[in-house]
């Protein structure tokens, strides 16, 4: 073990340490966390020690963004929760949170009225947003859910009717001046909690400025429907003029990736949204996302701090795993390498084959044939995965999908395209129209690249030249279309895909 300066910092691991790492984890494989980042965030120190910051990290917590669009397990709850925490501290801010499902089950008449309607949401969402915001200050002064009826709630949405993005804060303050007496009110005749709503009344009278988190906004989405999609539309642009001509206000939308994709094809309002974030991970990226783990999991059994530990990422991954995979065609690949090649990259995918791995192994270090033996599990588990992430965009996608059951791993483009041609020609498999460019067969193809399921290789010498929509988010609207160009089935899903030829 070398350890330097007065903090007494680790640079390297004695075999003794590793095997006492080893024992501490043996079987056990809680220090790689949990899927979500509610449950995640509740570990000691969660901010400190495991929460990565990707380079479009400050951008996505900052102020300034109305939508954070991300694949599932991107990290789009871990973004709004470090934007909430570093807001904590400002006095003078008001943070709610809300869920998209809250929003339009509080307003499904009004929704649905503009729907009928066909046109001009945008107001709509602006006192749908007020409203939300301004019943969740009234319970946390008072601990009361207000009702529809209450004559104080009628009178507090007197104030919002008519609201704007140019005066959204100071409305909302209004309603405050006339929520306060009401709550001093509600407390003073319950004297159990007359100590602690003062001070919550005290804490929400004196805020100036107020910002709303919307999680899970696709949820409104209604299996690609044209009404919910323009509902959508509006809810985005409401958000976005309040959050960029109020300086007192904030509405802060968080998506999935599928749900962007589906909206934005002809959509006026598209250009004009300027506060988009898109969390998209890469290779060094992943690898801190897992030195932060193995960090966490080595000082937990010699009992210090992670941030005293400062070894290499390679001798703490090979604490855990093989140094290396066999492939297919005997060559070897470094297992880091291995495992992020055949993730979604995102920490979550990343995550559950490590996981997996972790938890079918005997002993540590994982070897070569239980890292394979994970990834057929892996592999078919991401499947179900992607079905249920991008089904809402494709009549059909699970028959799509397993119609590569026993086909090539690698393909020239005419056979691809002939291929999707005989799932589409017998109705099997349609494309939602927001996803669907160019000819049947050739959107249908793209359609697979952005999800995910496909790649694209370029011949080059021995070697291969490959794109994936993880790491070339833009590259499916270039593809050429002659059999240069080879398309596979990525190995996330492969091995999922049962029966197949080598």
């Amino acid at each position: 073990m070398t350890m330097q300066g007065p903090s007494k910092q680790i640079l390297s691991l004695t075999p003794e340490q590793v095997e006492a790492i080893r024992k501490r984890w043996h079987q056990s494989s809680s220090f790689i966390g949990y899927p979500d980042a509610e449950r995640d965030t509740a570990q000691d120190k969660w901010f400190d020690n495991l929460l990565v910051r990707p380079d479009w990290f400050d951008n996505a917590t900052a102020t300034t963004v109305t939508v954070a669009v991300a694949r599932k397990g991107a990290g789009k709850s871990a973004v709004r929760l470090t934007s909430i925490e570093r807001r904590k501290e400002d006095s003078q801010t008001l943070i709610v949170e809300a869920s998209a499902d809250e929003l339009a089950s509080l307003h499904a008449e009004r929704l649905a009225k503009a729907t009928e309607r066909g046109y001009g949401a945008v107001a709509d969402w602006m006192q749908i947003y007020a409203d939300m915001i301004c019943r969740r200050l009234a319970h946390d002064m008072s601990g009361r859910l207000l009702t529809s009826d209450d004559d104080i709630a009628l009178r507090a949405w007197a104030i919002t009717k008519g609201i704007t993005e140019r005066d959204f804060g100071e409305r909302i303050a209004d309603v405050i001046k006339t929520l306060v007496p009401w709550a001093k009110n509600i407390a003073s005749e319950n004297a159990a909690q007359e100590k602690n709503s003062v001070e919550r009344i005290a804490r929400v009278a004196q805020a100036t400025n107020f910002a709303l988190y919307v999680d899970d906004f696709d949820n409104l989405q209604e299996a690609g429907g044209a009404t919910s999609i323009r509902l959508i539309r509006d809810a985005i642009e409401a958000a976005d003029r309040i959050t960029h001509n109020n300086l007192n206000a904030e509405v802060h939308l968080f998506m999935r990736q599928d749900l962007w994709l589906n909206i934005n094809p002809g959509w006026h309002y598209s250009d004009k949204v300027s506060g988009v974030v898109h969390l998209n991970w890469d290779v060094s990226d992943l690898r801190k996302w897992t030195a932060n783990r193995l960090r966490f999991a080595i000082a937990a059994a010699l009992g210090c701090e992670p941030k005293k530990i400062r070894v290499p990422f390679d001798d703490m991954w090979h604490v855990f795993f093989t140094p290396e995979v066999t492939l297919k065609n005997k060559s070897t690949s470094d297992s880091f390498s291995y495992f992020v090649r055949r993730s979604m990259y995102t920490p979550r995918s990343l995550r559950a084959m490590i996981k997996f791995a972790l938890d079918g192994s005997e002993r540590l270090p994982v070897t070569d044939l239980e890292i394979q033996d994970a990834e057929w599990i892996y592999s078919t588990d991401q499947l179900e995965f992607l079905k249920t992430e991008f089904g809402g965009l494709c009549v059909g996608l699970d028959i799509c999908l397993q119609s590569f059951t026993g086909k090539p791993l690698e393909w020239i483009a005419s056979d691809l395209y002939k291929h999707l041609r005989g799932l589409i020609g017998n109705g099997q498999v349609k494309l939602h129209k927001g996803v669907s460019y160019g000819e049947p067969d050739i959107a249908l193809a793209r359609f697979l690249y952005r999800i995910g399921f496909m790649e694209v290789r370029y011949p080059e010498d021995e070697r291969y030249e490959v794109r994936d929509v993880m790491r070339h988010p833009d590259h499916w609207k270039s593809v050429r279309t002659d059999d240069a160009v080879r398309w596979a089935v990525r190995s996330a899903f492969f091995n999922g895909l049962k029966s197949h030829r080598s």
